[in-house]
């Protein structure tokens, strides 16, 4: 009969370690940063054009919302999803993942201002003059810039490096007998 080695205490130490790690040290600090980065990408954004870049109807300060920290704790989830279990396992590059995760959030951006606005007629948050209304394509340099802060702050455990393989004019390292097999 086949013992099972990870027992769910196991299992559930394993997921509260994780929590405690993404949750208390991404979400409590990464999503307020975020949120203050948009706050100033909208001054930013004011400053240039005259006007504010998107606005929150239902908010009463108009040009910011406080509701917005929860949606940036799910885009700090998002990107630790994607960091986790498709950027680091495919040991893609940092340029890439900056590119997927730009892309990526800013089509769940234009996915969550319409939901919100079509099926719960709660409109959050609109690009005034965009033709997609919900999002722009300027959010795109807004959301590689976020990724990009993502990737710094949070660093790879693992670092993403090739094995080393000794050059052709490089003697290979002799063979000790300990890392010799049994019999040779």
């Amino acid at each position: 009969m086949i013992a099972l080695t990870w027992t769910y205490g196991q299992l559930l130490r394993g997921v509260a370690e994780m929590v405690r790690r993404v949750l208390l040290v991404q979400l409590l600090l990464l999503a307020p940063c975020f949120w203050l980065l948009e706050l100033s990408q909208n001054v930013a954004f004011r400053w240039m054009n005259g006007d504010w870049g998107w606005v929150y109807p239902e908010s009463p300060h108009r040009w910011f919302s406080i509701v917005s920290l929860g949606l940036w704790s799910g885009a700090v989830v998002a990107l630790w999803a994607l960091n986790t279990y498709w950027f680091r396992p495919a040991r893609m590059a940092r340029w890439q993942r900056v590119l997927w995760a730009s892309a990526l959030c800013w089509l769940g951006q234009w996915l969550g201002g319409f939901i919100a606005a079509e099926v719960f007629h709660h409109p959050f948050q609109v690009w005034p003059g965009t033709r997609l209304v919900y999002v722009s394509f300027s959010t795109l340099l807004f959301w590689a810039a976020n990724a990009a802060l993502y990737l710094w702050v949070v660093r790879d455990s693992e670092p993403v490096s090739e094995p080393a393989v000794p050059k052709a004019s490089e003697p290979a390292a002799p063979v000790t007998r300990a890392e010799r097999p049994a019999g040779a």
